[in-house]
């Protein structure tokens, strides 16, 4: 059974303070067993370098990893593609971005191209089925959906990253989002980010439909925080026909990945392509969004969500 999460971090960087780096290596390890991929956000690198360069966070993976294997979890790799300097939005200055986490003991990556932060990924059809032309690459990442367009009053966002691996002998697609934020200070700019939200989901979308057209039997993983709730129109153009979200499946009470002035909402999402929905299975830990008002200081501000698949029978 293949076990896959998505977790955002909050602004995890290397110079994070011990005790919290040893919670999320805890939650990790034990919450989510160590999940064979997990998908991550907001992992932060402050610009060292001249502005308009890539800002690889290297140092932060291998803090995060260091703090996971030593909580008993998994030895594992991870893979990113840096962002321009204050091009991807967020907290000024921090930088932040996608990336993955996945146990090579469990699952095969392939390294393929050389992307760099705005070259935009492809998908190539052969005998086998399709495959992506950059192993990991963004998904257009010039689009004004996530580059930014003043006219629309969008800011720059965090790219969409799309990976291939393999597991038990099948190829899988996954696809990390982390779309645009819910804040803004007033009622227009929530409207100016509810439309850019929902121009990242149809490009997201549009990406998956053609992989699926390539091959409808496709393993095809979306999921992330897409900072809107279930059945708001972000999630349903990012379902498009085809796609199945597992949030769906939870009962309601359950069904919340943090707390924003106390109230429970979703923002962390897994969505399927049909040939994983089968028996497949999501759980939601609570560990920072139900910690105790007293204790240790959360390690985030989101709750991670794991997914089973059975449809991947394999070691896990």
């Amino acid at each position: 059974m293949l076990s896959i999460a998505t977790f955002n971090l909050c602004n995890l960087s290397a110079a994070a303070r011990p005790a919290r780096l040893q919670r999320l290596g805890a939650q990790i390890a034990a919450e989510l067993a160590g999940p064979a991929i997990l998908a991550l956000q907001e992992i932060m690198q402050e610009r060292s370098g001249p502005a308009g360069e890539p800002v690889p966070a290297d140092a932060a993976y291998r803090a995060l990893i260091e703090a996971v294997t030593g909580a008993g979890g998994p030895g594992y790799a991870y893979r990113e593609i840096p962002p321009l300097a204050d091009r991807d939005g967020g907290m000024a200055g921090a930088n932040i971005r996608v990336g993955l986490l996945f146990d090579p003991a469990r699952v095969r990556f392939s390294d393929r191209g050389n992307a760099g932060p705005e070259a935009s990924n492809g998908i190539r059809f052969s005998g086998d089925g399709p495959s992506l032309t950059l192993n990991p690459g963004r998904i257009a990442p010039v689009h004004p959906a996530f580059a930014g367009d003043h006219h629309r009053h969008w800011a720059p966002s965090r790219k969409a990253l799309a990976a291939e691996f393999e597991s038990a002998g099948r190829r899988l697609f996954v696809i990390v989002c982390h779309f645009k934020s819910m804040r803004a200070p007033d009622r227009r700019e929530e409207d100016y980010a509810k439309k850019q939200r929902h121009a990242q989901a149809e490009i997201v979308q549009q990406f998956a439909a053609d992989l699926l057209a390539c091959d409808p039997q496709a393993a095809i993983v979306i999921l992330g925080d897409l900072n809107d709730v279930p059945g708001s129109k972000t999630l349903k153009l990012l379902k498009g026909e085809r796609f199945h979200h597992l949030l769906d499946d939870q009962p309601r009470g359950q069904c919340y990945t943090r707390r924003h002035g106390g109230q429970p909402q979703a923002l962390d999402h897994i969505l399927v392509s049909p040939a994983l929905r089968g028996g497949a299975a999501v759980r939601i830990p609570h560990p920072n969004s139900d910690a105790a008002p007293h204790g240790p200081e959360p390690a985030s501000d989101h709750d991670p969500v794991l997914a089973l698949f059975p449809a991947f029978a394999g070691p896990d």
